[in-house]
């Protein structure tokens, strides 16, 4: 598969319309910066925290158990936000593969931001397919780090699949899902990973601009892994 021609397609969908892409991805983008730089604020105020307990020896076993109590608090805090803007993240995916297709007219309304939760059978299926994916990922990984990689690329249409399914009037189960999966990326999980690893520098400048780059980045790599996903369907149809 070429990846200059899946790129520049994405490109293509994406530059002319990105005023509407930006505007319906903005919650998935600042809820999963939100969850990056809540972390950092955190440990520090946590060490913070310590160092006052030692001053105060006396009361040491109190504070030091308050401090444990706020980290775990927003540790939960946390993981909840990165999961909805996962979440939404996969709303917006659907919302580009219209685009792609050519069934969108590009009207912003607040529903496309949460496209995730158009329908139920969207919104319970993303979420339980990708703890399905993470569990079975996390067992192969358990076990060896290369076979949970390959696994996790063997997996990764999964929810493209199901929705696919349910708007087809032919709704699936989330362990079909994963196993069509698993056969439409078979002799291209390379292929993928490849594609993945071509964003290296991409990852690099959101890094270095402290997450600006993002605004641009995130929306023309899921673009891009949407284009991924429609040429696959295309070549097994």
């Amino acid at each position: 598969m070429d990846r200059t021609s899946l790129k520049n397609q994405a490109k293509a969908e994406l530059n002319p319309n990105f005023s509407y892409y930006l505007r319906i991805s903005l919650p998935a983008l600042l809820l999963m910066a939100f969850a990056t730089l809540v972390p950092f604020s955190t440990v520090h105020e946590v060490h913070h925290g310590e160092w006052h307990t030692l001053l105060r020896g006396d009361i040491f076993t109190v504070t030091g158990g308050r401090v444990n109590e706020y980290w775990q608090m927003w540790q939960s805090i946390v993981i909840f936000l990165s999961l909805l803007g996962v979440l939404l993240m996969i709303g917006v995916i659907f919302a580009m593969m219209d685009g792609l297709r050519g069934q969108s007219d590009y009207q912003f309304s607040w529903l496309q931001m949460f496209k995730i939760f158009e329908r139920g059978e969207y919104f319970l299926g993303s979420l339980l397919i990708g703890l399905l994916q993470w569990l079975w990922v996390f067992l192969w990984m358990f076990l060896l780090i290369v076979p949970g990689i390959v696994k996790a690329m063997a997996y990764s249409q999964a929810q493209w699949i199901y929705r696919d399914a349910i708007d087809s009037g032919q709704p699936i189960g989330y362990t079909e899902a994963i196993k069509r999966s698993r056969e439409l990326m078979y002799g291209h999980k390379w292929d993928f990973f490849v594609l993945l690893l071509s964003f290296l520098g991409w990852w690099l400048l959101e890094l270095i601009t402290m997450g600006l780059a993002s605004i641009w980045v995130i929306p023309y790599r899921s673009m891009t892994l949407a284009n991924f996903y429609l040429k696959l369907t295309e070549e097994q149809a």
